[in-house]
């Protein structure tokens, strides 16, 4: 009796939450909490949310089951937000296609009855939204209270994506049938004529913002692709570090068994992290292997990326502009030449452009800048772990990813009416760095490998001719 009461509180909670949050006054919502979820204050709590689909769900179980044993000493707490897939190929243990589960995680959780005593089937929940993200975190602080929190994002994600990234007001029209969009989070439960949803940077950003936790210590993208600019100049405004990659993230167990290893050993978190990245190997290179998949995990401090990554970068987009008129053919044929992470994706690797334009023109000013940008990289990211073995094309390391296009198709139109152009320029990169006018500048596009490899370094293929 007393988990349905427990379940229909937390229900409850939820609803109340989400229908009263709003920018003007996230005040007065105030959870009660049953007696069995309080307990003293943690030194750190993670938060796990997200949603995976397909027939994935045995990958956050399993995450789960590798957390339980860290979670004894009580110092670090973990609180999971999370909904299963649908049922085609569904794969999950403990709850059914759906279900949403919100409970603490500990070592004596019995995970097999989870689906008995913590989920609600509520498939067409938003997590999505920044109502119900906000409303997860003020209940997460009731029932694991800490003096610092983590964010752990657990799903799909695809990086600056123009048909997510971008208010949602802003949708003119239901056009185009584009499937697979993700940005922060998506959800397969919940369609749009652009493909499932997805939760994007700002809807992300405000649903931190107004919650009992305005500011993380860390949040940690266990989903792919989220290393690139165009987000973590946004989402690096709301926590302290950020743990992300600018490649695909194999489905493989090592970052999260070494990540709760290392906070329940480390009370500094920037040398848990590195800890972390230390114990990867040998184990998370199995998940890159059988595709010959290069990867990579890296963590930003967010202060030094503003600190230092903005002025090389929108010295580096002015240049380009100044030149461009005069030395387009040397400047198109760098483009060509500069690293791919997905040959699905238009992310290019910001520091290996900026020495490509530079070995291409020789320009003085641009060799300049390509060593400043190195340099600030270098201090803005604080460690990393890497996977070299893609054989179409790698680097000595990988820093962050950037969006390079065409004239073209910056203009050109989204699935939702609006241009590329409207919504890039929307994001923080854009407005600190004036990038977007680079891309309303440069003829060239990238080589379109989607069907075949065409020369450009790639570090992870999947050929739609296969």
């Amino acid at each position: 009796m007393k988990k349905f009461f427990y379940l229909l509180s937390i229900a409850m909670m939820l609803v109340v939450a989400i229908a009263s949050c709003s920018v003007e006054d996230n005040s007065t919502y105030q959870p009660v909490i049953p007696p069995e979820a309080q307990s003293d204050t943690a030194r750190l709590t993670v938060i796990f949310y997200g949603t995976v689909g397909g027939n994935a769900d045995n990958q956050p179980e399993t995450a789960w089951e590798i957390m339980k044993p860290y979670l004894k000493k009580k110092d670090v707490r973990v609180v999971v937000c999370y909904k299963y897939a649908k049922p085609i190929k569904f794969r999950g243990r403990f709850a059914k296609p759906g279900d949403v589960v919100f409970f603490e995680l500990t070592d004596t959780t019995d995970l097999y009855k989870i689906g008995d005593n913590y989920a609600v089937n509520w498939p067409d929940l938003a997590l999505f939204s920044e109502e119900t993200l906000t409303s997860v975190i003020d209940i997460s602080t009731e029932m694991a209270p800490a003096r610092d929190y983590i964010f752990l994002l657990y799903g799909h994600g695809g990086g600056f994506d123009q048909n997510v990234d971008f208010e949602k007001d802003k949708r003119k029209i239901d056009s185009t049938l584009i499937t697979g969009n993700r940005a922060v989070l998506y959800d397969e439960w919940i369609p749009t004529a652009a493909g499932s949803e997805g939760m994007n940077m700002y809807e992300f950003l405000r649903g931190i913002a107004y919650s009992k936790v305005p500011h993380f210590k860390s949040i940690f993208f266990h989903n792919c692709l989220m290393g690139g600019v165009e987000t973590l100049f946004d989402i690096s405004l709301v926590c302290d570090y950020t743990v992300t990659s600018s490649h695909m993230l194999a489905m493989n167990q090592a970052p999260i068994r070494q990540f709760i290893k290392a906070i329940s050993e480390q009370t500094d978190l920037e040398k848990a992290y590195l800890q972390m990245f230390n114990g990867m190997l040998p184990e998370w290179e199995s998940g890159y292997a059988p595709d010959r998949f290069n990867g990579d995990l890296k963590l930003i401090n967010s202060e030094k990326l503003f600190k230092y990554v903005i002025e090389p970068s929108k010295k580096l987009a002015d240049r380009l502009i100044e030149l461009y008129p005069t030395m387009q053919a040397q400047i198109d044929t760098a483009m060509i030449h500069t690293y791919q992470y997905l040959n699905l994706n238009g992310f290019y690797d910001l520091s290996d452009y900026a020495n490509k334009v530079a070995e291409y023109t020789n320009d003085p000013q641009l060799i300049s800048i390509a060593k400043e940008l190195d340099e600030a990289l270098d201090k803005a990211i604080l460690g990393r772990q890497e996977i070299h073995l893609s054989p179409l094309g790698d680097l000595p390391k990988f820093t962050l990813s950037v969006v390079l296009c065409s004239q073209d198709a910056y203009k050109g139109k989204t699935a939702w009416d609006y241009t590329v152009k409207e919504a890039y320029e929307y994001s923080n990169w854009h407005l600190f760095t004036g990038w977007g006018d680079w891309l309303n500048t440069t003829k060239q596009s990238p080589l379109n490998q989607t069907q075949e490899y065409k020369g450009q370094p790639v570090g992870q293929f999947f050929f739609e001719s296969e």
